[in-house]
């Protein structure tokens, strides 16, 4: 008996053809729809609520446009292990600038008694990226102009934040396809341009509805 027939008795029928029904979705769908699929199943999945924000993060940092350059150092046979794309999407969220909540409260003159807890306590509004038993701020939160700051804090919660922040810190600083020059929305704020990042947000919420 082949290794394949051998699966197949102990999968029940009901299942049997799940692969080519996720072929025939992919096959249907972009690839941007195909990853909202998948996140907005995982959400609606308690028992997988632990792994949602993870897989999320990856299928977001994983996308690779067909005109991306990132395509010319990237040798077409090697797959490339989620350790590798945790690795690389980490990296590259951290590679901006970012402080700790001491920083934060000296550097914006902030008179909180403990800034950990302040900060912790508008987990859904600021983006803390937890590294070991310590907390990193994307320094954006602060540094732009109050209403730029006010705009992300309130897409800070319509995006997650609380539930996945590494995902919405890499919605923030990565190129964003939708935007006029794929500019990231961090970019976007810093040029004064609110109004499409809105609209960015807005597109992002809508299709997490959807």
């Amino acid at each position: 008996m082949s290794n394949s027939a051998a699966r197949a008795r102990g999968v029940p029928e009901r299942h049997r053809d799940h692969p080519r029904r996720l072929t025939a979705v992919g096959d249907s769908v972009s690839d941007h729809d195909l990853i909202e699929l998948i996140r907005s199943e995982l959400a609606s999945r308690p028992t997988l609520s632990l792994v949602a924000g993870r897989v999320s993060h990856l299928l977001l940092a994983g996308q690779v446009d067909g005109d991306d350059p990132i395509l010319d150092l990237i040798d077409p046979g090697n797959i490339l292990d989620e350790k590798t794309v945790m690795r690389d999407a980490v990296e590259y969220i951290l590679s901006f600038p970012h402080l700790s909540a001491g920083e934060v409260a000296v550097k914006y003159r902030k008179t909180w008694a403990n800034p950990s807890d302040a900060l912790r306590k508008r987990a859904g509004q600021i983006i803390g990226l937890k590294q070991g038993r310590r907390y990193r701020y994307p320094e954006f939160q602060f540094s732009l102009p109050e209403d730029a700051i006010e705009l992300i804090r309130r897409s800070n919660v319509a995006l997650g934040a609380e539930d996945d922040p590494w995902g919405v810190a890499s919605w923030w600083l990565s190129p964003n396809p939708a935007a006029a020059g794929r500019t990231s929305p961090v970019d976007l704020l810093e040029a004064g341009d609110l109004e499409q990042v809105a609209a960015l947000v807005w597109a992002e919420v809508e299709d997490d509805i959807a």
